[in-house]
């Protein structure tokens, strides 16, 4: 256990794939203490007390909005475990605060510590399945009610919101665009400024609303 690393809290109810993610996240560079317990209602007395840097929780859990809230309030990470690749399970205020998700079934220790390491470094961890979904659902959703901002974006800024929305990591997009890791934090802090969006979930949410991606 690496006890100089950030703490992590599981909230888990079924205790074999607690102890399973409990036992990967031993294993991740940077996490130290791992605490646990079944719920929300269990977890949110210990955010003050631990005061933990990444909570793990399941993102159809009852208490898991009320528990995302609280970790955000504190300058915790949240990363969802999903059923599945389909956010439908999940409210649009708990989806846009999270940062970052995992399908549960797909977890394995190398998923889980590029998750840790990309929530760590302010990307979002997103299963290419829950892209395409997300994608999918722009096409066929009818338009917004409401007069568009006419956000103008550069062809490279729509290039990098593509892959945004692909779940792709700063390092990723830099590889597969071929310009510098840096250039890409510069891109991706413009489209925040632009979008007036605080993270890269909401950036990818507002550009799917707005229809500069899903095409």
């Amino acid at each position: 256990m690496n006890h100089g690393g950030v703490t992590a809290l599981v909230v888990v109810g079924n205790e074999l794939l607690s102890h399973g993610v409990r036992s990967m996240l031993r294993s991740v560079p940077g996490v130290g203490s791992v605490w646990a317990c079944p719920g929300a209602a269990e977890a949110l007395p210990l955010l003050p007390a631990q005061r933990p840097g990444l909570v793990v929780c399941l993102a159809a859990d009852e208490g898991t909005p009320a528990l995302v809230r609280a970790a955000a309030r504190q300058g915790a990470r949240t990363l969802l475990l999903l059923d599945g690749p389909d956010l439908d399970a999940v409210d649009e205020d708990t989806a846009l605060a999270a940062d970052g998700f995992l399908i549960r079934e797909e977890v394995t220790v190398d998923r889980l510590r590029e998750a840790v390491h990309r929530v760590n470094a302010g990307d979002l961890p997103l299963p290419a399945g829950v892209a395409r979904r997300l994608m999918t659902r722009s096409r066929h959703a009818p338009p917004p009610p409401r007069i568009s901002r006419r956000i103008s974006i550069t062809p490279r800024e729509e290039e990098v919101l593509h892959l945004l929305a692909e779940g792709l990591s700063n390092k990723q997009i830099a590889r597969r665009i071929g310009i510098t890791e840096h250039g890409i934090k510069r891109h991706v802090t413009n489209l925040l400024a632009k979008l007036n969006a605080p993270n890269r979930t909401l950036a990818v949410a507002l550009a799917l609303q707005e229809g500069l991606i899903g095409n």
